[in-house]
This record gives C-alpha cells, sequence and structure tokens, in this order.
C-alpha cells in the first residue's frame, strides 16, 4: 500500500470499540430509516434548532434515543 493510501485509510476513523454498529455504513442505514420517520411527521427526540432531517437522524442514532436492532 502506498503511502498516500495508508493517510487516507487512517483518515477515516472506525467506530468506538463499545459502538453498537458494525462499521459506520450500518450507522447511515440507520439514521436513514430515522430520517424517513422524521420526514413523515415523526417528532424530534433531540432539540431540533432548525437542523436538517438528516442531522437530526444521526444525532439521535448516536444519542441512543431511538431504539433499534438487527433482523
Amino acid at each position: 500500500m502506498s503511502a498516500r493510501a495508508h493517510v487516507v485509510a487512517a483518515a477515516a476513523s472506525p467506530l468506538p470499540a463499545d459502538s453498537p454498529f458494525h462499521n459506520r455504513f450500518h450507522l447511515a442505514a440507520v439514521a436513514f430509516l430515522r430520517a424517513k420517520q422524521l420526514q413523515a411527521g415523526a417528532r424530534p427526540r433531540v432539540e431540533a434548532r432548525g437542523r436538517k432531517v438528516v442531522t437530526l437522524a444521526l444525532l439521535e442514532v448516536i444519542a441512543d434515543t431511538i431504539s433499534w436492532h438487527v433482523q
């Protein structure tokens, strides 16, 4: 692996070891589903303060304010 590729790989920090997500794509998938719920009219579980739906969804998932499970 070239030095440049190694720097790019290191910049994409992995999720913490205690994270319930398998990887960052899993986090994105859960946030996407929550964003769809918010767009359909669900009440935000964190302070909205004019944030966009996707940002709210990510904040809710990270704050562990929504329940979810992997099937």
